[in-house]
């Protein structure tokens, strides 16, 4: 009879990982510039305005719209040591956008010609690549030991007879679904004041939420919302499976014949799609069970 492996739950520290959006010119970048000793990913040089900003505040800016160097920064800032305590990705929707083109183009080179490739609609498989490629740079972020503070356009929302109904981000659906906390930054209304942040989503405890509905956006409060000692927090370095390890995961399952099932729920139990997105401890776990099922056919 198999045992129920339901656990009592502990209570967990964890990082600030928030999504904002708001319209163009409200201030989504110099609001994200509050948090010190940030790792800036800029994707459309919208820093370039706040030199004096970013070096009082010991920040430092990368510059780049690839997808493909943005996930390389972020695996680098989650495996070495570093003062950063905050990734600011800001806009998220300009990596998004070239993310597409990339496969877009990919796509292109294969098509038969030029005509095809300029009417072709790639369908289900154009778009299942990008979404992949985009789950892995999320899937880095989530595990990264620092707060993040990802930024997107704001785009209208229609309904019918094409009658504006609202508002929302302009990045790849279900966004929001990923991060705890999603705030729509606003003006204040003033022509000095701090901007404001609407709570749009917040996971809590009912009647313990950390973030009124509406505050002024500034980073004193978020250190009084959410607690100093953990936005301030120093970011410890993971260890990621070595390429050792990859080998001889790969070796082992050709010799024991594992059951391609199993692999799949241990990809599923750490929320990867690779044994190269593992960290050291979870592939390593992997391998001490296939160690001892080969002993066991031994």
């Amino acid at each position: 009879m198999s045992k129920l492996k339901g656990v009592k739950p502990e209570k967990k520290e964890k990082r600030l990982k928030m999504f904002i959006y708001g319209p163009a010119g409200v201030g989504k970048t110099i609001a994200a510039l509050q948090f010190p000793d940030a790792y800036i990913i800029d994707t459309e040089k919208g820093t370039d305005f706040y030199n004096d900003t970013i070096t009082k505040s010991r920040s430092v800016v990368f510059q780049s719209n690839s997808i493909d160097e943005v996930k390389q920064e972020v695996k680098l800032l989650l495996t070495e040591k570093h003062h950063f305590k905050t990734l600011i990705i800001d806009p998220i929707t300009v990596l998004y956008l070239s993310l597409q083109e990339k496969w877009n183009l990919i796509f292109e080179k294969h098509t038969i010609s030029k005509e095809e490739a300029e009417i072709k609609d790639f369908g289900m498989r154009y778009w299942g690549k990008v979404k992949s490629e985009f789950k892995a740079l999320q899937r880095l972020i989530l595990a990264l030991d620092m707060n993040v503070i990802i930024t997107a356009h704001q785009k209208d929302v229609y309904g019918d007879n094409f009658k504006k109904i609202g508002t929302t981000f302009d990045s790849m659906r279900a966004d929001d679904y990923l991060f705890d906390y999603v705030f729509n930054i606003i003006s204040s209304g003033k022509q000095d004041g701090p901007r404001r942040a609407i709570t749009i989503k917040e996971r809590a405890e009912i009647g313990k939420a950390k973030f009124p509905k509406e505050f002024p956006w500034t980073y004193e409060n978020f250190l009084k919302y959410y607690g100093k000692k953990i936005i301030e927090k120093e970011a410890t370095p993971i260890a990621m499976a070595t390429k050792e390890q990859i080998e001889k995961m790969s070796k082992l399952i050709e010799v024991v014949n594992l059951d391609q099932g199993i692999v799949v729920k241990w990809f599923q139990k750490a929320g990867v799609e690779s044994w190269e997105e593992m960290n050291a401890e979870q592939i390593q776990k992997c391998i001490a069970y296939v160690e001892k099922k080969l002993k066991e056919i031994k």
